[in-house]
């Protein structure tokens, strides 16, 4: 194969993708965050957790989860529903879904294979 032809490739792949590229650099850089990562790790396995319930998952204090659950729902990562006297979270943003799938993050019962 020619220098040509590889640069063509390469200037190919590129722009088949070039409008996406923004939107993944902002989920590598949500999940580049040691705590956001755990949350979300968390939250893919067992959705619907409250913000108490992802603390003690995770080891962190609940006033940092909310923090950085906060990020997550202005990025649009993750959404919350009131329950009651509870805020249930889950990840929602499927780029993000499937980068945890690729890190081997595990399944649960609360959420199966697939």
């Amino acid at each position: 194969m020619t220098e040509i032809e590889l640069e063509k490739i390469g200037s190919d792949a590129l722009s088949k993708v070039q409008a996406t590229i923004p939107e993944w650099i902002e989920v590598f850089s949500l999940c580049a965050d040691e705590t956001r990562i755990k949350l979300l790790i968390a939250m893919h396995a067992a959705p619907g957790s409250s913000v108490s319930q992802l603390a003690e998952a995770t080891g962190l204090s609940p006033n940092t989860v909310t923090q950085a659950l906060a990020t997550l729902h202005r990025a649009q990562v993750v959404q919350v529903e009131r329950d009651g006297k509870y805020r249930r979270w889950q990840l929602v943003h499927p780029g993000i879904h499937q980068l945890l799938h690729q890190l081997q993050a595990p399944h649960s019962v609360l959420h199966p294979e697939h």
